[in-house]
């Protein structure tokens, strides 16, 4: 059964899952249409309208992801505080739904769109004081793609990540190398990316070269998924 959408979610956080997202949706917008949706964005900002204006919607969007239904169905949740999506919604006296969420994925995919979700920070980002971003994962039940880095220290990052999601029961449609911070190609880079190849097989690593404004693996992946 093809997927109807990723959910696109990283190692820690600042590790490039919306670069990634923007990759993806410029790729995949060569075999079908697609949307974005960022369930909770943190350290939005408030336009000359008074509107609250969600970053990474409006980074993905400026590429050929489309806009495809009201803002706040994109984005469901949107605070200012530039933190934790539990800490956030505390200080703005809300209250994070995994079912509002859904809610507004369905609406989104029900447009005939392929929707790349974003998670916010790492896999156990916590929404609320008894829910996490692998619960929000197991809700959609979308094919995840997990964003990790070539640096020191992403060996253990990355082996507990795909660990949770094998233990959720999350498919792991592909992980993802990314080089943001423009790690040079060392032994420990290397060696990094054949060790998690090694580990995650049969799934699929791709990697994102420093400073891409495309990717040749992603577009393969997507093409090749026959999505």
């Amino acid at each position: 059964m093809k997927p109807e959408g990723f959910f696109v979610t990283g190692t820690d956080t600042g590790i490039g899952k919306t670069y990634v997202s923007k990759l993806l949706a410029d790729a995949l917008s060569t075999v079908r249409d697609v949307t974005y949706m960022k369930p909770v964005q943190t350290g939005c900002y408030v336009d000359s309208r008074g509107n609250l204006v969600a970053p990474d919607l409006e980074f993905v969007t400026s590429g050929k992801a489309k806009i495809s239904g009201p803002y706040e169905v994109h984005v469901p949740y949107r605070f200012l505080p530039a933190c934790s999506p539990h800490l956030a919604a505390f200080m703005s006296s809300d209250v994070i739904s995994p079912g509002k969420i859904f809610d507004c994925y369905k609406k989104l995919s029900q447009t005939g769109n392929f929707v790349i979700v974003e998670g916010a920070g790492g896999l156990m980002a916590p929404l609320g004081q008894t829910v996490y971003m692998i619960d929000l994962i197991s809700c959609l039940r979308l094919p995840v793609i997990l964003v990790t880095s070539p640096r020191l220290g992403t060996l253990n990052h990355t082996f507990l990540s795909i660990r949770a999601l094998r233990q959720s029961g999350a498919e792991i449609a592909a992980v993802v190398l990314n080089n943001r911070e423009n790690e040079p190609e060392s032994f420990i880079y290397q060696d990094n990316r054949e060790v998690i190849r090694r580990y995650i097989n049969p799934v699929e690593l791709l990697e994102v070269k420093y400073g891409s404004t495309q990717s040749d693996e992603l577009l393969r992946f997507c093409t090749s998924t026959g999505i």
